[in-house]
C-alpha cells in the first residue's frame, strides 16, 4: 500500500481554494481510502465518472447535494453517511456549499470481483449490473464520525501507516454498511450539528498547537464559543476519546518521534511536549513499554 499527498484534481467548472487537501492511500487494486477537505468557490454543478463498485461517503462537516441517475437528488449534510453502488457506465453530478469547507473521508470499494471483494455486502447495497446506480444516505453514528477522526489524524508514518490506515479501512466499510442496511449498532448515539464539528476540529488545533501549555477545558471551550459540557461530550463523540487523553496521547507520539527523528536530549523533548523531565519518563514507559532514553 503507498500513500500519496495529491492536490484536488482541476476539474471544469470548479475553483478550488488553497486551503482544499486531500489524503489518498491505495490500499489494495480494489480498495481506495480518501480523507481530506475541499473547498468550492462556485456552486455550479459539476459531472464525473461514477467509478464500478461501492463507493462509502462520509461527510462530517459541510454541505453538498448529489443526482445519481434514477434516484432523486440527495441534499448530504454533515455528520451523514452515503453511498453509491454502481455497476454501470454512469455519471454523478455535484454542488458544493462554498459557505464552509467540506470535511469528507470516502472509500471505494471496486467491483473487479464482486463474489469475493463484494460478496460479503447485503442484497440491498450491492451493485446490480444492467441497473441504475443505487444511493442511500443516512445520519453517520458516533462510532463511525470517530473513526473517520483517527483516520484523517493518524500520525504514523512508513509501512505502520499503511497497515493501520488499511485496518481503520475495513473498520469503516464494516461500520457502514451496518448503519446503512439498518442492522442495530451497539452504545447510543447523540446528535451533533455540522457548526459543532468545526468548532471540535478547532479545539484540537488548539491544543496541537500548544503543547507546552495547553489551556485549560474552560479557556479551550470558551475559545471556540461552546460550553465546557458540550465540548466534553462532543469531542468523546468525534474523537473517541476524552480532551485530556487525546493531549496526553498526541504529546507521547510526538515525543517519540522528536526522539526517533531529531537530535534533541530527553529532557528537551519532554520540556517540547509539556512534560517535567520525570513526569514524562514514567508517562513514555506506561504507553511504549521502554524509557526514552532507550530510544536514543
Amino acid at each position: 500500500m503507498s500513500i500519496t499527498i495529491i492536490t484536488p484534481p482541476k476539474t471544469a467548472g470548479i475553483v478550488v481554494k488553497p486551503e482544499s487537501r486531500m489524503d489518498v492511500s491505495c490500499i489494495d487494486p480494489q480498495m481506495t481510502l480518501m480523507a481530506g477537505t475541499y473547498c468550492s468557490d462556485t456552486e455550479d454543478w459539476y459531472e464525473e465518472p461514477l467509478e464500478r463498485g461501492v463507493r462509502l461517503i462520509l461527510v462530517q462537516s459541510g454541505r453538498l447535494r448529489c443526482r445519481v441517475p434514477g434516484q432523486p437528488e440527495h441534499l448530504i449534510e454533515g455528520p451523514m453517511l452515503c453511498t453509491i453502488a454502481n455497476a454501470g457506465d454512469f455519471t454523478s453530478a455535484q454542488v458544493y456549499d462554498t459557505a464552509r469547507p467540506l470535511r469528507y473521508t470516502m472509500l471505494q470499494l471496486f467491483d473487479d470481483d464482486l463474489e469475493g471483494r463484494l460478496g460479503w455486502l447485503p442484497d440491498s447495497l450491492r451493485p446490480r449490473r444492467g441497473e441504475d446506480p443505487l444511493m442511500i444516505s443516512c445520519p453517520a453514528t458516533k462510532a463511525i464520525q470517530a473513526l473517520a477522526s483517527q483516520i484523517a489524524t493518524c500520525q504514523m508514518d512508513g509501512p505502520i501507516r499503511d497497515f493501520y490506515l488499511g485496518g481503520k479501512a475495513l473498520e469503516l466499510a464494516a461500520l457502514s454498511v451496518q448503519t446503512l442496511s439498518g442492522a442495530p449498532a451497539t452504545g447510543s448515539d447523540e446528535s451533533i450539528t455540522s457548526a459543532e464539528v468545526e468548532r471540535i476540529h478547532a479545539a484540537r488545533a488548539i491544543l496541537v498547537e500548544a503543547l507546552r501549555e495547553p489551556p485549560t477545558l474552560d479557556q479551550l471551550a470558551l475559545r471556540v464559543g461552546m460550553n465546557r459540557r458540550k465540548l466534553t461530550l462532543g469531542f468523546r463523540k468525534v474523537f473517541g476519546t476524552s480532551v485530556f487523553c487525546y493531549l496526553q496521547e498526541y504529546r507521547l507520539r510526538e515525543a517519540h518521534r522528536m526522539l526517533c527523528d531529531e537530535e534533541a536530549n530527553v529532557s528537551t523533548v519532554a520540556h517540547l511536549v509539556g512534560y517535567s523531565p520525570a513526569h514524562f519518563a514514567t508517562a513514555f514507559r506506561k504507553r511504549y513499554g521502554l524509557s526514552p532514553r532507550d530510544i536514543r
